[in-house]
């Protein structure tokens, strides 16, 4: 059985390698013939089949570990199983898609809104005054694309609202702040069952629980509703497997995000788990 990797180029942290090296030593392990490419390997023209086989050799999947989402998109129509599939990956990166495709399935999310498109800057912002009458503050206001929370920002009255909102136009969501002491839950969701799962606490002061802006995480055994609904979201955004951020509230768990790709290393050194067997796992079950 063989695999290709898909990371991006030109993301230098060393975390960024880490899923690359724990894939192909699980790999190796599992008698898997892995390689890892980066997006800046795979310069082809849209539906090149002959010279993108030329590239892989015609491997038996691709694992995308990436939002490159034109590029995975070009590996499916040349004949590449990739996983997680493009849709997802599009539908993940996306905040306010996420939304939208949970409450598809009436799946429960925090409340969002989602601001106007642009194109520019906003000539008014009158959206604005009528979504802190509905949310209120404080108000949580997200990019809808970003990752490890770098994104995300508090609006705690109306005059620093409309502040974020000025320059250019930047696809956003707004979102009522629900007080869960700034952690939530991580569950990761291979196949239809998560496999291993962490309590997140933020850095003191911060509302986010992101272990990249110095928050912490402990292992945590998932209740049952919270399992299941890790697992409705998966199935929502159509992903093999992800990592589904559960915050916990009065009205029961909601879904914050979920992430196509979410970094593993983290989640090994807290839990022990090592996901990528998981994931290989389930990926050969389907191929083969």
């Amino acid at each position: 059985m063989n695999g290709v990797f898909v990371s991006n180029a030109y993301l230098r942290d060393p975390k960024f390698s880490e899923p690359a090296q724990m894939f192909s030593t699980a790999a190796e392990r599992l008698g898997i013939s892995l390689r890892c490419v980066t997006n800046a390997d795979l310069v082809f023209a849209v539906g090149a089949v002959t010279e993108v086989d030329e590239m892989l050799g015609k491997d038996d999947f691709v694992i995308f570990w990436d939002k490159d989402v034109r590029l995975a998109r070009n590996l499916q129509i040349c004949g590449y199983p990739v996983f997680n599939s493009p849709r997802c990956i599009e539908i993940c990166d996306d905040k306010a898609m996420t939304h939208i495709a949970l409450a598809d399935r009436l799946i429960p999310s925090i409340e969002t809104l989602v601001c106007p498109m642009c194109f520019g800057e906003y000539p008014d912002l009158d959206f604005l005054d009528e979504a802190a009458d509905r949310l209120g503050f404080p108000m949580v206001v997200k990019d809808c694309y970003g990752s490890f929370g770098m994104q995300v920002r508090m609006a705690r009255d109306l005059r620093s609202l409309k502040k974020l909102f000025e320059g250019p136009y930047v696809p956003r969501i707004l979102q009522r702040y629900i007080e869960c002491s700034s952690s939530d839950i991580r569950l990761e969701v291979v196949g239809n069952e998560v496999v291993a799962s962490v309590l997140r606490h933020g850095p003191p002061g911060d509302f986010r629980s992101n272990c990249t802006i110095g928050g912490r995480m402990i292992p945590y055994v998932p209740t049952r509703e919270e399992r299941d609904l890790a697992i409705a979201a998966a199935g929502a955004v159509g992903a093999d497997f992800c990592g589904v951020d559960i915050i916990r509230t009065r009205e029961g768990p909601k879904v914050c995000e979920v992430n196509s790709n979410a970094h593993i290393k983290n989640l090994y050194e807290c839990t022990g788990r090592d996901v990528s067997y998981d994931i290989l796992d389930h990926i050969k079950k389907l191929v083969w």
